[in-house]
């Protein structure tokens, strides 16, 4: 059984990207319940402040977290039917 999410993207697809730039005004460590991290590593979920003013929240599994304050780049995804999503990029 395929979820909701997934059916939603594939009749929804990315028709361009985008590098932004956005600033980190908040993080916090996710999920809360440490039980659900069993065999992943930590991950956090930020707070970002893009360029244009647009605050999201994105995720990211990584070993240590990116300051508050911090620039960091981001990959705009523009979807077909004018939805966006975002991707925490390396570097």
């Amino acid at each position: 059984m395929r979820s909701a999410a997934v059916i939603r993207l594939e009749l929804d697809p990315v028709t361009g990207t985008q590098r932004v730039i956005g600033v980190v005004e908040y993080i916090r460590p996710a999920p809360v319940n440490p039980k659900f991290t069993v065999g992943r590593g930590l991950y956090y979920t930020y707070d970002v402040r893009l360029e244009d003013d647009t605050l999201i929240s994105i995720d990211d599994e990584v070993g240590t977290p990116h300051l508050v304050g911090s620039a960091i780049p981001i990959e705009r995804q523009h979807h077909k039917h004018g939805a966006d999503t975002y991707r925490l990029l390396n570097g």
